[in-house]
């Protein structure tokens, strides 16, 4: 008789729905089948090429790439630091940046130190579902909080205080995944004061920051000192699958995620270190990116009310748009799977962020190459037409 080993119930989290949907892709295509792509939220493009050279030759000079310090290599702290000065006018301490392994890793090291087993921490839904699965996996409970259309699925302070919710964090992202919206810097500093006073321990995630298009987002750290800032090098930088990132740290939290990151990951990978070090000297590259996604998202939002979907953000960052989908499909799920198997487009269906009302959403990516986009309108064109 074989005896039954013992699993943890730290597993029992939902699948993430958008990287499920990209591996269906990758199986499509091996077998030949042509997708255009608007599900994972990815560049298609990848780090400026003069930046990539400098990385090359590092190892040229130092195959062996060993560790790094825990928190990452002082030269690129340093360069993080810089960044903060040049491009929000505001000072990040060296010290209070943590370089991780991609942002997730930044989620676990930054949960682990500031919150216990049986803390509440409030997320904004529609969100990041790997915010509320990581909570989960920590044992850590989750406060969901439903955010309006009408605010552009953000966060007020006024909604904080009355959402008849108590809780010990809260995570905010703007712009927003999967909403593409901001908050405002006026309703930021609000609220930022609100969680200085009711004692909540803010984290905002900045991971779009740099791609935004009517105004510039601001950072958290320039209304409160007591913040833990998180960012990474996937989005705006286009270094996807090198899998780093940041934390900008309060003065109280250094040394706990310092001997977090020490035990858990080691230190962050080395070569990774070097391309983003040298990536800072080529942001005139990153920002025709930007203006590439700016096309994207205007053909998007001038197909979308042909495709039949009318009601939609206005998508001021990252690059996303999130869609009501009532009027094709009380099914978000249903219809995403029928979109990839019949119109060959990848999207992503709503229930991946917002357990309640995500049924009738979907977010759609249009970080993929022009050519692509205008293919994937097109298509959802001709297939929507087919089936309403």
């Amino acid at each position: 008789m074989t005896n039954t080993l013992k699993t943890s119930t730290r597993s029992d989290i939902a699948s993430f729905r958008a990287l499920d949907i990209m591996r269906q892709v990758h199986d499509l295509e091996d077998q030949g089948v042509d997708i255009r792509k608007m599900g994972a939220g990815q560049p298609h493009v990848g780090a400026p090429q003069k930046a990539l050279d400098y990385a090359a030759s590092m190892i040229t000079k130092d195959p062996r790439q060993g560790y790094t310090e825990a928190i990452g290599m002082i030269t690129l702290r340093q360069r993080i630091a810089q960044y903060y000065t040049d491009y929000y006018g505001t000072m990040a301490k060296a010290e209070n940046i943590c370089v991780t392994a991609g942002s997730s890793s930044a989620f676990i090291l930054t949960f682990l130190a500031a919150f216990d087993a049986g803390d509440r921490v409030a997320i904004c839904a529609p969100t990041y579902p790997a915010y509320r699965n990581i909570l989960k996996s920590l044992n850590i409970e989750v406060v969901e909080i439903e955010t309006r259309s009408a605010d552009h699925y953000q966060p007020t302070a006024e909604l904080l205080e009355h959402c008849g919710q108590n809780f010990d964090g809260l995570i905010i992202n703007s712009p927003s995944n999967p909403s593409g919206t901001m908050i405002d810097d006026a309703e930021l500093e609000k609220i930022c004061n609100w969680c200085k006073d009711k004692g909540v321990r803010l984290i905002s995630d900045e991971a779009y920051h740099g791609i935004t298009y009517e105004r510039k987002a601001a950072t958290a750290l320039q209304y409160s000192d007591q913040v833990i800032i998180l960012n990474t090098f996937s989005k705006y930088f286009a270094m996807t699958g090198w899998r780093l990132g940041w934390t900008v740290l309060p003065d109280d939290l250094k040394d706990p995620v310092k001997k977090l990151s020490e035990n858990l990951f080691v230190s962050p990978p080395t070569i990774s270190q070097h391309l983003a070090y040298k990536i800072f000297d080529h942001v005139s590259d990153l920002d025709v990116y930007v203006q590439g996604y700016a096309e994207n998202r205007a053909i998007v939002l001038e197909e979308l009310p042909k495709i039949g979907i009318e009601n939609f953000t206005a998508a001021h960052g990252a690059f996303y748009i999130y869609a009501d989908i009532h009027a094709l499909s009380n099914d978000s799920e249903a219809f995403c799977k029928h979109a990839l198997d019949e119109a060959k487009v990848s999207i992503t269906p709503g229930t991946d962020f917002d357990l309640n009302r995500g049924s009738g959403t979907i977010r759609i990516c249009y970080a993929d190459s022009q050519e692509n986009i205008i293919e994937a309108c097109q298509r959802l064109k001709n297939w929507s037409s087919s089936v309403r």
